[in-house]
């Protein structure tokens, strides 16, 4: 009788376990398109909006220099941590937009292959262990032994 308590609370144990599980992916999942629709209502409401950074540059910690656009004039303002500045409009010829389509679209695995050469490249560049043999075998034709 004790026996069959084992394995049913045993058992009992798994399910809870499971129950978890499934609750935790189910949660993950709503965050996730919760995420998504937030971020998507807000991308929808800037797009459709006649004020757009174009571009930032970081003086100090807490001042930057800003061109907006808004409307079809163009800005540069100075924004500091209690204010904004208006300093200057400047023509449209003056202002170099980069189009966000000039970005190489790298994939993790570039990224992966770039390291691994980068990884080879500092080990075959005079490091000890990169002279070292692989196996005893391979020492004792080399006299490394």
């Amino acid at each position: 009788m004790d026996i069959l308590l084992t394995k049913l609370s045993g058992g009992n144990n798994f399910l809870q376990l499971l129950g978890v599980i499934v609750l935790f992916l189910i949660v993950l999942v709503i965050t996730y398109l919760t995420t998504r629709f937030v971020g998507g209502v807000k991308m929808g409401t800037l797009r459709d909006t006649n004020f757009k950074v174009i571009d930032t540059y970081k003086l100090t910690q807490n001042k930057f220099l800003q061109i907006i656009k808004i409307g079809t004039r163009y800005f540069v303002i100075a924004v500091g941590k209690d204010e904004i500045r208006l300093l200057t409009e400047i023509a449209e010829d003056d202002i170099f937009v980069a189009s966000k389509n000039t970005r190489q679209n790298v994939t993790f695995q570039d990224i992966l292959k770039g390291f691994k050469k980068q990884l080879e490249k500092e080990d075959n560049s005079g490091d000890i262990s990169a002279n070292l043999p692989e196996s005893p075998e391979d020492a004792e034709k080399n006299d490394y032994l």
